[in-house]
């Protein structure tokens, strides 16, 4: 075999091979979701003036994340409501606001986890969730250290 096709041979196997693991790396790698918070006018109420109190910029309000779930053959649809979202020190935050109808026991972690585990893994550009408390005038920040 002459040496010029063997070398061709050979450079056509190597970038085949490159391309086939660069497309499967596009293929699955995870889609970048940013957060929504293009700079708008937001209306103000008790909850953006308790975060400006804390030292929080909010950036964007209410927000509805759709989704479809698909259990055995039946496809149902979902909603995740994020309240707000707030920006300090160069980092977003999703807010949820304290329900007097689902409180969150905020000492116990598997109660903060199954309720805003969700809200902090929906974006990934996000610092964490506040959990705003309008009533006690508290606000809780809150992030998730996962061990995978």
């Amino acid at each position: 075999m002459n040496d010029d096709v063997l070398v061709l041979s050979f450079v056509l196997l190597v970038l085949t091979i490159w391309g086939w693991i660069a497309f499967r790396r596009w293929l699955y790698r995870s889609p970048d979701v940013k957060a929504p918070v293009a700079a708008g006018r937001v209306k103000p109420d008790d909850i953006t003036e308790l975060l400006t109190d804390h030292g929080y910029e909010v950036t964007h309000g209410k927000h509805k994340v759709s989704a479809v779930v698909h259990v055995d053959d039946k496809t149902l649809g979902s909603s995740l409501f994020v309240d707000y979202f707030a920006k300090r020190d160069g980092r977003v935050y999703v807010v949820k606001v304290a329900r007097s109808r689902k409180p969150i026991d905020l000492t116990v972690g598997s109660s903060v986890r199954e309720r805003l585990l969700p809200y902090a893994l929906l974006y990934d550009d996000t610092a964490g969730v506040l959990y705003v408390d309008a009533k006690s005038r508290q606000v809780h920040q809150i992030r998730f250290e996962l061990e995978l």
